[in-house]
């Protein structure tokens, strides 16, 4: 869903050229490596970036795919560049982003009495499913899971969440990859920030933190063993986004399904899910 707004309501901006450099270098990119990935020459992409160019819509909007920007970025950009933005921009509580919501309490329903989140790109809990909070919710959080607070950062400096799986570290080394592959992506504000609190809580976790890097997951998949007193689980997650977003509601969501690892962690989840029903 496109803004209502059109190509005569938007003033060009004098910042297109320092953004386009900004979001550049922000990846890790040469005017060279932008120039092959937007199919340019780095010439064209050296006169946008001193503005002896200017843009047109559709070179924007191959310079957003090049980068991989966020939907909130490319919109920037569009009006750095003196466009109207492509996408809409609602939260995930908001009245127009109802249809997002709606697919996501029914995949999140459908997937009972497996463990289920809703969250943003910062891994902010914007909802879940009745075993998820019955599973983690306690371990990770006693006072409830909180909005504003990535689930990886809260699981890392939960004590309770940390001794109950047994291999932390290599956990550890997928919630650091998670964050800092959103971190690449996300837009300056809020989201941001919290993944760079993220990131620097994993880090911080031991003396040597940037040794989370080097440990090194083994099989076909991650597996999260849980063990407590009263439970043996292992579970494995996948992590579903929507296929071809066109507003930051879906673009900013991401939907992580647990599935049991074996027969008898599937059989503790049901019989676990059959106790929550009687209750």
């Amino acid at each position: 869903m496109a803004h209502a707004a059109t190509s005569s309501s938007v003033r060009p901006l004098a910042d297109f050229p320092a953004m386009l450099g900004r979001l550049r270098r922000a990846r890790g990119l040469s005017q060279l490596g932008l120039a092959l990935a937007a199919e340019v020459s780095q010439r064209h992409v050296s006169f946008l970036e001193t503005g002896r160019t200017r843009p047109s819509r559709e070179m924007v909007g191959r310079l957003a795919a090049a980068l991989d920007l966020a939907l909130k970025d490319e919109n920037a950009l569009l009006l750095a560049a003196g466009f109207a933005p492509a996408h809409g921009e609602h939260a995930f509580g908001d009245e127009a982003a109802a249809m997002v919501r709606r697919v996501t309490e029914l995949a999140l329903a459908a997937h009972a009495p497996f463990p289920a989140f809703a969250v943003d790109r910062a891994w902010r809990p914007l909802s879940a499913n009745g075993p998820a909070l019955a599973l983690f919710g306690a371990l990770i959080s006693e006072g409830g899971l909180d909005p504003a607070v990535s689930l990886l950062r809260a699981a890392a400096t939960s004590e309770a969440f940390r001794g109950a799986v047994a291999n932390w570290s290599q956990l550890a080394l997928h919630f650091l990859a998670l964050a800092e592959a959103e971190a690449w992506r996300a837009p300056p504000g809020p989201m941001r920030a919290e993944l760079d609190a993220t990131i620097a809580a994993l880090l911080a976790l031991t003396p040597e933190g940037a040794r989370l890097h080097a440990v090194q997951p083994v099989g076909a998949a991650l597996i999260m063993q849980v063990r407590t007193p009263a439970l043996s689980l292992d579970l494995v997650s996948t992590v579903a986004q929507f296929g071809a977003p066109h507003d930051t509601a879906a673009d900013d969501l991401r939907i992580e399904f647990f599935y049991p690892a074996d027969a008898a962690s599937e059989a503790v989840l049901r019989r676990l899910a059959k106790s929550l029903a009687q209750t």
